[in-house]
């Protein structure tokens, strides 16, 4: 180790002791209960339980560390999420903003559908509309917002041959959340809600022809088997989120609410750094190629829509997004074009 990184490192070590010692004299050791996402997915895996077991108690020398549990652990099912943070009975959680937009169609605004193609995208217009989330969170919902954190792209996992957007059509697709499935619609599929567990049987009976999941988590849950075929067209990014209860929140001592916020920071780096890989990753296990990593190696067909299908199905994203606009409001939607869809370039129609 170089002389002036020996000092940095000394100047970082003896500042973490410092700041938990004075937490120490300050503060009593607290435990949170957390209600994490679903154990099946890798970022809960690499990213959330170790940041509740080590990373949040080590940055607060023992004094504030947590209980994490997976959501089908927790025995939850998710769009109820918000409303048990409010409530208490869940005191820290993990929810999708998909699944909890009955509660608020504000929550849609994060990940509209076929908005971000690319993961850098997504993370651009997160970041532009979480402070507008994060006010709406605590003033609406009685919640603060910690963090945000991505799934890997949604994409149609098929049993035949999908080469284009045109091949949807007619097709019984798998969806998640009103969005999505008004998407599906615009491209000629008939959308079917149906439980993630429930999927491969579907697939093996054709009850349905395709189904629109994370391209790591259909990998991890072994889709593949039954479909062979993977079209490459995002529909969302499953974009959720970590909150605490405003009354929880303002019951914890001033020290554990700056670290919780700093902490935080931490945790939404690595969510967002991780699923980046593991979206790499998944694509390239699920066509069995060399830099197979995260997931299962498969052997699925793969294509991706054109930069003129990209173009095409433009109208029907906005068409989408305006409708949603008009569900949300007019003071809904200029908070999006003035942060979201500054970021994409896009402005919706006040209703």
């Amino acid at each position: 180790m170089k002389p002036h990184q020996l000092g940095r490192w000394i100047i970082t070590t003896l500042s973490g002791l410092l700041a938990s010692i004075a937490l120490a004299e300050t503060v009593q050791p607290t435990q949170l209960n957390v209600v994490g996402g679903g154990s099946h997915n890798y970022t809960f895996r690499a990213v959330e339980v170790p940041f509740w077991n080590t990373t949040l108690p080590d940055s607060s020398g023992g004094m504030l560390t947590a209980r994490v549990r997976g959501l089908s652990e927790s025995g939850l099912k998710g769009p109820e999420m918000v409303r048990l943070i409010r409530s208490g009975a869940v005191e820290i959680g993990m929810g999708v903003f998909a699944f909890v937009a009955g509660d608020d169609p504000f929550f849609e605004g994060i990940d509209l559908p076929g908005m971000a193609a690319n993961i850098d995208t997504a993370h651009r217009v997160s970041n532009a509309f979480k402070p507008v989330l994060a006010q709406r969170m605590a003033e609406h919902h009685g919640i603060k917002l910690l963090a945000t954190v991505p799934y890997t792209a949604q994409v149609f996992f098929c049993r035949t041959p999908v080469t284009s957007i045109a091949d949807l059509k007619g097709r019984k697709i798998r969806v998640r959340g009103r969005n999505m499935s008004d998407l599906v619609k615009a491209l000629g599929g008939s959308p079917m809600t149906l439980p993630f567990a429930e999927v491969v049987t579907a697939m093996q009976t054709g009850v349905i022809d395709c189904a629109v999941s994370g391209i790591g988590s259909g990998n991890a849950a072994r889709w593949y088997e039954v479909a062979n075929h993977l079209y490459n067209l995002p529909i969302d990014w499953s974009i959720g989120f970590y909150a605490i209860g405003l009354e929880r929140w303002q019951a914890l001592p001033e020290p554990f609410q700056r670290l919780l916020e700093d902490q935080s920071r931490i945790l939404e780096a690595r969510a967002w750094e991780e699923t980046a890989k593991e979206n790499r990753s998944a694509l390239a296990c699920n066509i069995g190629a060399p830099d197979c990593q995260i997931h299962h190696p498969a052997n699925m067909q793969v294509h991706t829509p054109t930069p003129v299908e990209r173009q095409a199905l433009n109208d029907a994203v906005l068409n989408i997004a305006n409708h949603w606009g008009k569900r949300c409001g007019a003071q809904c939607v200029e908070r999006w074009n003035a942060t979201a869809g500054a970021a994409l370039g896009v402005t919706l129609q006040t209703p």
